[in-house]
């Protein structure tokens, strides 16, 4: 889960960053995981989810081992795939001078 989670948040970052913010570094995951509704305007749902995904990997990172299930892992990787899609399509919109040129 921890890759998934941490290629979601980059992706959340890039977008944050193409918009010009950053978050602070209190409470960075949260503040970039909720900067999604306002870049992306990611719903609030997908933005719960991945919310609840920081939460469980705090708890695993510091408190307790094998809390994150097999379906947690799939879960947060498809969420990962989603953030990564909606950020390039974003992206692509909105700062097509921040991607690479397409041959």
């Amino acid at each position: 889960m921890n890759i998934a989670y941490n290629a979601a948040l980059q992706a959340a970052t890039a977008a944050l960053a193409a918009a010009g913010y950053r978050a602070s570094r209190e409470s960075h995951h949260y503040r970039v995981i909720q900067s999604l509704r306002e870049t992306l305007g990611t719903e609030a749902a997908v933005v719960a989810t991945f919310d609840a995904f920081r939460k469980k990997r705090n708890i695993v990172g510091y408190e307790r081992i094998g809390l994150v299930s097999d379906a947690d892992a799939d879960a947060m990787r498809a969420l990962a795939i989603q953030l990564r899609d909606q950020v390039v399509a974003w992206l692509r919109t909105h700062h097509r001078h921040l991607l690479p040129p397409t041959s």
